[in-house]
Formats: structure tokens, C-alpha cells, sequence
């Protein structure tokens, strides 16, 4: 190599022949040590890439699959699709929902203008929530009968790059990112307020601030087949195992913006791998130590979230799964792979104040739930979920983490029911197995698929801390 500079003196050589961010194979000893450094750089950001990026990248191909006709669970921008029943085994959206209430569903954009979300009298309603998430899934804001009582409300949805001055009567409830997600809950007591729910649950709507007061009906246009944010692919498969992930990711960040300044120097670091916001992100076009690295990066990555999905800060009591103290929920602040793995094992998780969700997974003899067997978990009278609101146990199939298709339909048993049978001290039995049981137990049932299944205790509105530090743990599920 030449070197012009004065006699003793080295000047830096060519950048050129120096770079470490494009490496390509070759016989160098230099270029070895070079491309292993750049794989395991590359593979090093990729992996917290992945993690940061992982609910986000969800949260996109649930949309994808939301704006696709195809859908069961279909719909348009910035409006609700209401759910006339409870979710069932048809219920595709997201993995573990509730079928005890009435969801409605609404993907959101506020890149333009706020976004008004209209509250109806909910009246004596027990339990309703508007839950407003923005596109990395955590939760901005929870609009319901314990934030704002049960009187008519209009709440103005604002985007980080929104400017504006509101009209008056009008709440601003800030979204920190120009996409996000609402997730609503309405609930009936029993079958024969289903109608009565159904009417209120109609009453809440999403306007364009701009058509906002003016009477007109708004009406959300469709995505059309050919935009980008239906070409996602339909299940995580490719995402877990392909730079698809990467290309994807780009695209959410884009669109979406960031959520914190002061998470400009973590997209500072990703920029080194192609990663960020107003990029398209190639593959084909990455140099071969960059693809070895992601490639490994994506695989890990997609491990590192399914572990901390399986654990999430939690500990095992009875065979139920409970939070540890400060184990965040629904909000995360920095704790991304907190916020990844609670993603992946309920996708949408709501905060602290609104509920506690108990998974349980193992019987009180530490072995697996299985419909192949019959089981029984006893509520004794003085120890029933602490709440303010209901509580309710719903069975799903593993490893789908759907609501079993039984023909009976028995997949969720609730504390509103009015035919749940007490024993004479209180005490409630559940009973979970595959056949029929008799007919004055019916509906202490949950039926069971004929494998592995899982069971999710939620308490809505809780009363007790204890719930979300593991203090309180349900009663072991005894196995016949």
C-alpha cells in the first residue's frame, strides 16, 4: 500500500480498504478476523434488534391478517369491528382470548389527525374497557368504567406529531406512536343481556377529528390488496426463521416512529445493520458476514422470546404461573424483552389496575394438563379471586393456545353465572375434563380438548396487590 505522507509519519489508509461493515469472504488472514468480527457485530445488534422489535412486528401481521377480507376477524382502519358473540374456536386474531365478554377491535391511525373515540352511557354495566396500545403493544391508556365512570365521554386520540388545539369537550389521551391498536371489552353478566350489551357496545365509534361534531357518518376506506401492510406473511413460521423478520420490522418502525427520544441511541446502534425507521431493508443486498450474523440473530432471537415467554418474571405455585414483584404487564417502559415475551404469551396483555391474568399449566402433581385425564380445582369460599369487578377460568389448547373446538362450547366458566353451583360452604368446584359431566354440574364445567391444554384465571378490576406479585396463588388443580 502507498503511503503520500511526509517521511515518518502514516497517514490513514483509504477508507475503502479498511471498512469492517461490508465483508466478503476471501483467502486473507486479515479478512478472516475481519469477517468473523463483523458476524458476530452484526449478530450481536440483530438479537436486540429482534427483541425490540418483535411485538411491533406482531402487532403488524395481526393487522396484515385484520385487513385481509379472508379474515374471520376483518375490518377497516380507525373503526371497531365489533364482535357480536364471545370469542370461540374461530376466533383467529390473537392467541388467548377471553369468551366470557364481547371484544370490538380497531387498528389505528393518527399520522393525519386525532382520532375521536366515543364513549356511550354504559349505564350499570359491570366491566367495559377501551384499551388504547400503541404499535409496540404497549398500553397508553385504559378508557373504562374504573378510569372514567360510566357516563358519556368523548376522548380525543393524539399522534406524537400532532400540533393541534382541541375543541372544548374533548379529553386528549396521548398515543406516543402514529399506529396503534384498541382492544374493547364489553361485558354481559348472562346470555339474556347479550342484546342489551350488544346495543351499547354498537354506541362506541371512532371519528376523524375533522368529521368530528358534524353528523356526518364516517366511513373508513379500505386497504386495498396490494398495500404494503397486507404483505406480511400470515404466521410467525417465516418470521421466526427468515430476514423476512428484518424486512417487516422496517416497515412497522417506519410507519409507526419511535416511541421515547430517548431511544434514539438504541436506533443509532440498529442503523449499523440496516435496521431503522425510512430504510428498506434488503436482504440481497447485505454482505454475507451481515446475513450469517442476522440469520443466527433471528434464530436466537426467536428462542429468546419464547423463553422469556414461558417464564415472563414469574413464578410456579400450584402449578399456576405468577407474576414476581415488579414483573410489568401491559406497560414495560425499557424492558423489551419483558414486553416480547408477554407479546408472544398473550398478545395485548392489559396493565396492573385493569386485571391479573394467572396462566396454569401443571397439576398438583407437577405434571402437564392433559384432556386424556379428568381434573378438579376447588375455590374454597374465603380465598375466591379478590376483585372488583368478575373473575372468570378459560381452558385453551396447547400448543395453539386457541379455545378448544368441544362441541360443547364450554370453555369459559365465570363468577357472574348465575347456575355456578356452591358446595355448602361456599366453595366453588371447577371441574375440567373432556366428557359431559352431569347436568346439575354443567355449568361448573370447562371441557377439555383430548391433549395438552393450559388454563388462564383472569380477575378483572382486582382488589388485592397480592394477585400481582405472586402473593396469591389460585388453588392446585387436583387430577382425578
Amino acid at each position: 500500500m502507498r503511503n503520500d505522507a511526509p517521511d515518518g509519519v502514516l497517514s490513514t489508509p483509504p477508507s475503502s480498504l479498511i471498512r469492517a461493515d461490508r465483508v466478503e469472504r476471501d483467502d486473507s488472514p486479515l479478512n478472516a478476523t475481519l469477517y468473523e468480527s463483523r458476524v458476530l457485530d452484526a449478530y450481536t445488534i440483530g438479537v436486540q434488534a429482534y427483541v425490540y422489535g418483535w411485538p411491533a412486528v406482531e402487532n403488524y401481521r395481526v393487522r396484515s391478517q385484520y385487513l385481509d377480507p379472508a379474515c374471520a376477524q376483518h375490518g377497516a382502519l380507525n373503526t371497531f369491528r365489533h364482535e357480536t358473540d364471545p370469542a370461540g374456536h374461530g376466533f383467529e386474531l390473537f392467541v388467548t382470548p377471553n369468551a366470557d365478554l364481547l371484544y370490538s377491535e380497531a387498528f389505528i391511525d393518527v399520522t393525519d389527525e386525532p382520532l375521536v373515540l366515543h364513549v356511550p352511557d354504559t349505564g350499570d354495566m359491570r366491566y367495559w374497557a377501551a384499551q388504547i396500545l400503541d404499535a409496540y403493544t404497549d398500553t397508553c391508556a385504559n378508557v373504562s368504567n374504573r378510569s372514567v365512570g360510566s357516563g358519556p365521554g368523548d376522548y380525543a386520540l393524539t399522534g406524537p406529531d400532532w400540533t393541534g388545539t382541541l375543541p372544548a369537550g374533548l379529553t386528549e389521551v396521548p398515543v406516543p406512536t402514529r399506529t396503534g391498536f384498541i382492544l374493547l371489552r364489553t361485558l354481559f353478566e348472562t346470555p339474556d343481556e347479550l342484546d342489551a350489551t350488544r346495543a351499547v357496545q354498537r354506541k362506541f365509534t371512532l371519528t376523524p377529528l375533522s368529521a368530528h361534531g358534524t353528523g356526518a357518518l364516517h366511513k373508513a376506506t379500505p386497504v386495498p390488496a396490494d398495500d404494503p401492510r397486507r404483505a406480511v406473511p400470515a404466521t410467525q413460521d417465516e418470521l421466526s426463521t427468515s430476514l423476512t423478520f428484518f424486512t417487516v420490522l422496517n416497515r412497522a418502525l417506519t410507519e409507526a416512529g419511535t416511541r421515547h427520544a430517548d431511544e434514539a441511541g438504541l436506533l443509532h446502534l440498529f442503523a449499523r445493520i440496516g435496521i431503522g425507521l425510512d430504510r428498506a431493508f434488503v436482504p440481497l443486498t447485505l454482505d454475507s458476514a451481515t446475513r450469517e450474523g442476522l440469520t443466527r440473530a433471528v434464530a436466537d432471537g426467536w428462542k429468546l422470546v419464547q423463553a422469556r415467554s414461558m417464564t415472563a418474571r414469574t413464578v410456579l405455585r400450584n402449578g399456576w404461573i405468577l407474576s414476581q414483584p415488579g414483573a410489568q404487564t401491559g406497560s414495560y417502559g425499557h424492558d423489551h424483552l419483558q414486553r416480547a415475551g408477554v407479546a408472544h404469551r398473550g398478545l395485548y396483555a392489559n396493565t396492573e389496575a385493569e386485571y391479573a391474568a394467572l396462566p396454569a399449566l401443571l397439576d398438583s402433581t407437577g405434571h402437564m394438563l392433559d384432556g386424556r385425564h379428568d381434573y378438579t380445582v376447588r375455590f374454597a369460599a374465603d380465598a375466591l379471586p379478590p376483585v372488583a369487578a368478575y373473575w372468570s377460568v378459560t381452558i385453551y389448547s396447547l400448543p395453539d393456545r386457541r379455545l378448544p373446538d368441544h362441541p360443547s362450547g364450554r370453555v369459559t366458566v365465570s363468577s357472574l353465572d348465575p347456575a355456578l353451583v356452591h358446595g355448602d360452604d361456599g366453595s366453588i368446584d371447577i371441574l375440567i375434563q373432556h366428557d359431559e359431566p352431569p347436568a346439575d354440574r354443567k355449568a361448573n364445567w370447562l371441557a377439555a380438548p383430548e391433549g395438552p391444554f393450559q388454563l388462564i384465571l383472569r380477575a378483572y378490576q382486582p382488589t388485592d396487590a397480592a394477585m400481582h406479585t405472586g402473593e396469591w396463588p389460585p388453588p392446585a388443580i387436583e387430577r382425578h
